[in-house]
């Protein structure tokens, strides 16, 4: 990985147009929110570093998803997946929790055991299942992020705030549309802002590599949204992880040094 602090000022960082589409096609019609987005895409990083200029945060082990929260209801978006919103009803509990509306997240969505750790068996059983329509033990999708014990229990850990009162925040700086993400969404034990680091990056790499996380998230915080290749304003970096299981979600919130 280039030197990360060199990068930081890059003048060829510019926001493009161009790249491929992500499958976003948002309903209705009348929607504020536009019908299409094209995702910024990481930049694969050799090793942690230390940079005041960068956000350190977990990478989850999920599925990336667009999470679209307008009039009260709330539908998801995810790469070469569609419209999974069927799997996952009680994310409907989402638009409880945003202070907004016309709100666009950028998000890791998540399915969590009867132990509350990440299941990646129990995510593709979701995504597999016909339209998300077999069957549920909260058929009202309501908050708490509970789907019956066989279904697991959906999570979120938004790290991004795309659109907020259906105008696009692309143009603004990470920080800010950070500062922007933690005070739009209300405090959940099930979906919630990212936590992270400012600067040290090998201290929290340390932490999520001893906790069994296999990469971790770094984002250039005064870098802007751009679309397709994120170049150095935000790399996925692996790091050494222990020969573990993830402990329960709730449990690594507590024990990371964020």
């Amino acid at each position: 990985m280039a030197d990360a602090g060199t990068a930081a000022h890059n003048p060829s960082m510019t926001r493009r147009t161009t790249g491929e589409p992500l499958p976003l096609q948002f309903a209705p019609a009348a929607s504020r929110l536009p019908e299409r987005i094209v995702p910024m895409r990481p930049t694969d990083g050799e090793g942690p570093f230390d940079d005041p200029g960068y956000f350190f945060e977990p990478w989850w082990p999920g599925i990336r998803a667009f999470v679209l929260v307008e009039g009260g209801a709330v539908r998801l978006r995810a790469e070469a997946l569609g419209d999974p919103t069927g799997a996952f009803p009680e994310l409907a509990g989402v638009a409880e929790l945003v202070r907004s509306d016309r709100v666009v997240l950028d998000a890791t969505l998540m399915v969590l055991d009867a132990r509350g750790r990440p299941s990646r068996t129990l995510l593709e059983r979701r995504l597999a299942s016909e339209g998300g329509r077999c069957g549920s033990d909260n058929p009202g999708g309501r908050a708490g992020g509970r789907a019956g014990t066989s279904r697991g229990s959906a999570a979120l850990v938004a790290s991004d705030l795309l659109y907020l009162e259906g105008t696009s925040l692309a143009a603004l700086p990470f920080g800010q549309r950070r500062g922007e993400l933690a005070a739009l969404l209300r405090p959940s034990s099930w979906c919630l802002a990212g936590r992270g680091f400012i600067g040290d990056g090998t201290t929290v790499a340390t932490a999520l590599g001893a906790l069994g996380f296999r990469a971790l998230s770094a984002r250039r915080l005064d870098a802007p949204l751009r679309p397709g290749p994120a170049r150095d304003a935000w790399y996925r970096v692996p790091v050494v992880a222990a020969p573990r299981e993830l402990p329960p979600f709730l449990a690594v919130l507590r024990r990371l040094p964020l």
